[in-house]
Protein backbone atom coordinates (compact mmCIF):
# COMPACT_ATOMS: atom_id res chain seq x y z
CA UNK A 1 0.00 0.00 0.00
CA UNK A 2 1.68 3.62 -0.81
CA UNK A 3 1.46 6.47 1.94
CA UNK A 4 -1.59 8.42 1.96
CA UNK A 5 -1.01 12.27 0.89
CA UNK A 6 -0.97 13.88 4.28
CA UNK A 7 -1.42 17.41 5.73
CA UNK A 8 0.27 17.93 9.42
CA UNK A 9 -0.73 20.74 11.12
CA UNK A 10 -1.16 21.99 14.82
CA UNK A 11 -4.39 21.21 17.08
CA UNK A 12 -7.53 23.43 16.57
CA UNK A 13 -10.65 22.90 19.56
CA UNK A 14 -12.97 21.84 16.94
CA UNK A 15 -10.74 18.60 16.16
CA UNK A 16 -11.84 17.74 19.64
CA UNK A 17 -15.01 14.95 18.49
CA UNK A 18 -12.45 13.58 15.87
CA UNK A 19 -9.87 12.76 18.07
CA UNK A 20 -11.80 11.31 20.55
CA UNK A 21 -13.19 9.45 18.09
CA UNK A 22 -10.44 8.07 16.42
CA UNK A 23 -8.90 7.06 20.04
CA UNK A 24 -11.90 5.05 20.84
CA UNK A 25 -11.64 3.29 16.98
CA UNK A 26 -7.81 2.70 18.09
CA UNK A 27 -7.23 1.21 22.01
CA UNK A 28 -9.66 -0.95 24.31
CA UNK A 29 -10.02 0.08 27.77
CA UNK A 30 -7.89 0.82 29.93
CA UNK A 31 -5.61 2.24 26.83
CA UNK A 32 -7.82 4.95 25.50
CA UNK A 33 -9.03 8.44 26.92
CA UNK A 34 -11.92 9.75 28.55
CA UNK A 35 -13.32 12.84 25.93
CA UNK A 36 -12.59 14.79 29.11
CA UNK A 37 -8.96 13.68 29.32
CA UNK A 38 -8.31 14.02 26.08
CA UNK A 39 -9.56 17.38 25.76
CA UNK A 40 -6.66 18.03 28.77
CA UNK A 41 -4.38 16.69 27.41
CA UNK A 42 -4.78 18.70 23.94
CA UNK A 43 -5.41 21.99 25.17
CA UNK A 44 -3.13 22.00 27.76
CA UNK A 45 -0.55 24.75 27.70
CA UNK A 46 2.92 22.25 27.97
CA UNK A 47 0.91 20.37 24.99
CA UNK A 48 1.98 19.85 21.34
CA UNK A 49 -0.40 18.69 18.93
CA UNK A 50 0.27 17.33 15.63
CA UNK A 51 -2.66 16.44 13.76
CA UNK A 52 -2.54 14.66 10.22
CA UNK A 53 -5.61 14.71 7.59
CA UNK A 54 -5.80 12.53 4.42
CA UNK A 55 -8.75 14.83 2.46
CA UNK A 56 -10.79 16.15 4.58
CA UNK A 57 -10.63 13.56 7.40
CA UNK A 58 -8.55 13.03 10.41
CA UNK A 59 -6.83 9.72 10.20
CA UNK A 60 -3.67 10.38 13.26
CA UNK A 61 -2.56 12.59 16.14
CA UNK A 62 0.14 12.60 18.68
CA UNK A 63 0.21 14.81 21.76
CA UNK A 64 3.38 15.39 23.43
CA UNK A 65 3.80 17.67 26.63
CA UNK A 66 7.00 19.28 27.26
CA UNK A 67 8.10 18.94 30.99
CA UNK A 68 10.91 18.99 32.90
CA UNK A 69 12.02 15.19 33.86
CA UNK A 70 15.99 14.92 35.80
CA UNK A 71 17.18 18.08 35.29
CA UNK A 72 15.86 18.66 31.50
CA UNK A 73 13.13 19.66 29.05
CA UNK A 74 12.09 16.41 27.69
CA UNK A 75 9.24 16.07 25.23
CA UNK A 76 6.74 12.95 26.76
CA UNK A 77 4.31 11.14 24.28
CA UNK A 78 0.83 10.86 26.10
CA UNK A 79 -0.76 9.54 22.87
CA UNK A 80 0.20 8.38 19.20
CA UNK A 81 -3.39 7.50 17.24
CA UNK A 82 -3.13 6.37 13.84
CA UNK A 83 -6.50 5.05 12.13
CA UNK A 84 -6.47 1.45 11.87
CA UNK A 85 -6.91 1.68 8.19
CA UNK A 86 -3.75 3.71 7.67
CA UNK A 87 -1.22 1.58 9.50
CA UNK A 88 1.97 0.76 8.23
CA UNK A 89 1.64 3.74 5.53
CA UNK A 90 4.00 5.81 7.13
CA UNK A 91 1.45 7.94 8.94
CA UNK A 92 2.88 7.48 12.72
CA UNK A 93 7.23 7.67 11.34
CA UNK A 94 5.55 11.42 9.91
CA UNK A 95 3.33 12.71 13.39
CA UNK A 96 6.46 11.21 15.59
CA UNK A 97 8.55 13.30 13.35
CA UNK A 98 7.03 15.99 13.73
CA UNK A 99 6.54 15.77 17.08
CA UNK A 100 10.45 15.57 17.78
CA UNK A 101 11.19 18.21 15.75
CA UNK A 102 8.65 20.21 18.20
CA UNK A 103 9.89 19.10 21.03
CA UNK A 104 13.49 19.51 19.95
CA UNK A 105 12.48 23.53 18.69
CA UNK A 106 11.32 23.29 22.59
CA UNK A 107 14.56 23.27 23.83
CA UNK A 108 13.62 19.28 24.50
CA UNK A 109 16.64 16.90 25.15
CA UNK A 110 15.25 13.76 24.45
CA UNK A 111 11.60 12.13 24.03
CA UNK A 112 9.81 10.02 26.40
CA UNK A 113 6.85 7.49 26.53
CA UNK A 114 4.97 4.93 28.33
CA UNK A 115 3.78 1.97 26.34
CA UNK A 116 2.08 -1.33 27.11
CA UNK A 117 4.34 -4.20 27.93
CA UNK A 118 2.06 -6.25 25.42
CA UNK A 119 1.46 -3.97 22.88
CA UNK A 120 4.75 -5.42 20.66
CA UNK A 121 4.04 -3.81 17.19
CA UNK A 122 4.09 -0.26 18.92
CA UNK A 123 7.61 -1.25 20.76
CA UNK A 124 8.67 -2.09 17.60
CA UNK A 125 7.84 0.70 15.86
CA UNK A 126 9.33 2.95 19.07
CA UNK A 127 12.70 0.60 18.32
CA UNK A 128 12.66 1.13 14.43
CA UNK A 129 12.59 5.06 15.23
CA UNK A 130 15.37 5.13 17.67
CA UNK A 131 14.14 4.77 20.94
CA UNK A 132 15.34 2.27 23.81
CA UNK A 133 14.01 0.54 27.22
CA UNK A 134 14.83 2.39 30.23
CA UNK A 135 12.86 1.00 32.66
CA UNK A 136 9.14 -0.58 33.16
CA UNK A 137 6.12 0.84 35.19
CA UNK A 138 4.01 -2.07 36.88
CA UNK A 139 0.58 -1.43 36.44
CA UNK A 140 0.87 2.06 34.67
CA UNK A 141 -2.27 0.62 32.51
CA UNK A 142 -4.15 -0.72 35.80
CA UNK A 143 -3.30 -3.98 37.44
CA UNK A 144 -1.78 -6.57 35.72
CA UNK A 145 -1.42 -4.19 32.63
CA UNK A 146 2.43 -2.69 32.97
CA UNK A 147 4.32 -0.41 30.96
CA UNK A 148 7.72 -0.10 29.31
CA UNK A 149 9.60 3.27 29.60
CA UNK A 150 11.44 4.68 26.61
CA UNK A 151 13.84 7.39 25.35
CA UNK A 152 15.19 8.71 22.76
CA UNK A 153 18.26 11.21 23.06
CA UNK A 154 18.58 14.06 20.87
CA UNK A 155 21.76 14.61 19.46
CA UNK A 156 23.31 17.88 20.44
CA UNK A 157 24.34 19.75 17.33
Amino acid sequence: MSSPNLTLRGYRRSDLPALFALDLLCFEEPFRFSRAAMRQFAESPNAKVVVAESGDMLVGFCIVHIERFEQESVGYITTLDVHPDLRRRGVAHQLIGEAERQAREANCGAMLLHVFSGNKEAIRFYERCGYLKVGAHEGFYGIGADALIYRKAFKVS
